[in-house]
């Protein structure tokens, strides 16, 4: 709940207190009061002040910086509900110390006028923290090395590690170069929602680390693309990895909740040369990849210097 929303309630509550109040001549019976104030009280237990989509995230996040970040909005959040369990505390001694068969009106409006503001500036705190906490998260995102939606490493690191890699090129034949496109991912928002859509990157994520060994890595390279690469492996080996993911991804489907989604990838593969640049290698895996999406998607295509 945000600070407007709350507010409007708040406002609507202390309205319609006074409106059935007024017109009672200064003084309202004690009775008739209690009841008022009853009502709002159950109306401030029951209010659910809910975290934005960013903080879940940020409990989901294996990154260390990540985990921090959420237990402090953890431990923020509890203070604030304990904070606003103190003021429906209050208000419910407000009802208690109702003593007088006759209530001053006056009175009254001077009490709910209090409860009011602090229940607006303890939103408003909350609000505060968000916003902060959501800076936090986007500077993290910009210096960590993982991509929080799929685990896997982001852009960012696929850039340093092909520099060190085309810096020491000792075993060019031994390194190859996967660029993988999940096919038809704009139809796949579309039709079922960008929710979905990131369920098909994990699943995707969650096939590559079943499929690959502990010694190659897996990049989200932007969007739907994700780029792999093998080391110490021989060509043949490569080709049957890249049949691998491919045939999975096509004979697997993404269950979530009533659904039945099949994926099928297209990947494009190259392997390292003697004269490359991080910039040659991903364009040869680029280009093998368009013409595997412009020969029909779900299928394998190399660079023509490593073959078909």
């Amino acid at each position: 709940m945000n600070k407007s929303n709350a507010k409007k309630i708040l406002e609507e509550l202390y309205n319609d207190i006074t409106s059935k109040i007024d017109g009672q001549d200064g003084i309202i019976s004690k009775d008739h009061l209690l009841d008022l104030m009853r009502s709002t009280v159950d109306m401030i237990s029951n209010l659910d002040f809910e975290l934005p989509d960013a903080l879940d995230s940020l409990r989901r996040s294996l990154d260390d910086g990540f985990k921090d970040l959420a237990k402090e909005s953890i431990k923020h959040y509890d203070d604030t509900n304990k904070k606003f369990e103190e003021l429906a505390f209050k208000h419910k001694q407000t009802i208690d110390d109702c003593q007088d068969p006759l209530i001053s009106i006056e009175d009254i409006t001077d009490k709910f006028s209090s409860i009011q503001m602090h229940m607006i500036e303890e939103v408003s705190k909350a609000n505060n923290l968000i916003s902060d906490l959501t800076k936090k998260v986007e500077r993290l995102e910009k210096t960590s090395q993982i991509d929080h939606l799929t685990k896997v490493y982001n852009r960012k690191m696929l850039s340093e590690h092909l520099a060190n890699i085309c810096k020491n090129l000792h075993h060019t034949n031994d390194i190859h170069l996967f660029m993988i496109d999940i096919d038809d991912f704009k139809i796949i928002n579309d039709t079922y929602g960008h929710v979905v859509g990131d369920k098909v990157l994990i699943f995707l994520a969650n096939i590559l680390r079943k499929t690959l060994r502990d010694g190659d890595r897996i990049y989200r390279y932007g969007g739907e693309e994700f780029v792999v690469i093998l080391n110490r492996i021989q060509k043949t080996e490569c080709a049957n990895v890249a049949n691998r993911i491919v045939s999975l991804m096509q004979t697997n489907k993404l269950i979530y909740k009533e659904l039945n989604i099949n994926v099928t990838v297209s990947l494009g593969a190259t392997t390292l040369r003697n004269t490359d640049t991080p910039d040659t290698l991903i364009s040869r895996a680029d280009k093998a990849l368009y013409k595997a999406k412009k020969d029909g998607k779900n299928r394998i295509v190399l660079d023509e210097k490593d073959g078909n």
